[in-house]
């Protein structure tokens, strides 16, 4: 594995050598072969476009490995008055955003009767599902969101926790355009009743009853042309998370 171009802080890596470091990293860590595909191309998309994937993986390597434990489907703090269908996910040893999050996506968008499915996990940089929720927007033909929490813990949206002003939802909303918007809702999804502690995210359809929403948008034609450009350049990132990403890999080596 190799790097085309390196300083004190950062370097230049491969897509191929990213996506395949953060499906060894993955495995050795616990993951399924499937699940690990899925966080690589998570990783990759979030890394590609914002650099955030990498500090995504970090935070995940540093916690306990993924338990080998079936995904529950079980009720969730809802709006008794309500006409939506809340539910959360849950995996004994803990939920994982680059694991149930994805997951979470696919059952609000699989036809059920489920409109808003939580996923109660520690998020370090949500963008990490921007490609799961560009990709269940063009598959569906319908506008995919997930609401974070908590809401109100710092005075401006932030990547990190997901925290918005008093009162705000931050959202990250795909279209099937292929466009992303990020930014914040005035108005919390119909039924849904955050957890007062911890944090999470809520994969949701049924976008335009979320009230005033304000959001920046990337459009599809901006995704492809980072893409393009990653894809001939490589990736500039951090040093010292590339190493800890490409040691994790080590310990699980297949054959190329």
């Amino acid at each position: 594995m190799t790097a085309s171009a390196a300083t004190a802080s950062t370097t230049r890596v491969s897509l191929r050598d990213l996506s395949e470091a953060t499906f060894r990293a993955l495995t050795a860590h616990g993951a399924s072969h499937g699940e690990a595909r899925a966080g690589a191309r998570m990783v990759l998309h979030a890394e590609f476009v914002g650099g955030a994937g990498l500090a995504a993986l970090g935070a995940e390597l540093a916690s306990q490995p993924w338990a080998l434990a079936p995904v529950e489907i079980v009720a969730a703090a809802h709006d008794s008055d309500a006409t939506t269908t809340v539910v959360a996910l849950h995996t004994d040893g803990g939920n994982r955003l680059l694991r149930e999050g994805h997951l979470a996506i696919e059952l609000v968008t699989s036809g059920g009767p489920e409109s808003i499915v939580s996923v109660p996990c520690v998020v370090t940089g949500a963008s990490v599902l921007d490609a799961v929720l560009l990709e269940a927007a063009c598959v569906t033909g319908t506008a995919v969101a997930i609401a974070i929490w908590p809401l109100s813990q710092l005075a401006s949206a932030d990547e990190t926790t997901g925290s918005g002003p008093d009162g705000l939802v931050q959202l990250r909303v795909a279209l099937p355009d292929g466009s992303l918007g990020v930014g914040v809702a005035t108005r919390l999804p119909e039924g849904w009743i955050p957890p007062e502690r911890g944090s999470g995210i809520a994969a949701l359809r049924d976008v335009d009853r979320l009230g005033d929403i304000d959001l920046a948008w990337t459009s599809a034609e901006n995704f492809a042309q980072a893409r393009a450009m990653a894809a001939a350049v490589g990736i500039t990132v951090d040093t010292s998370a590339w190493n800890e990403i490409y040691t994790a890999s080590r310990r699980y080596l297949v054959p190329d």
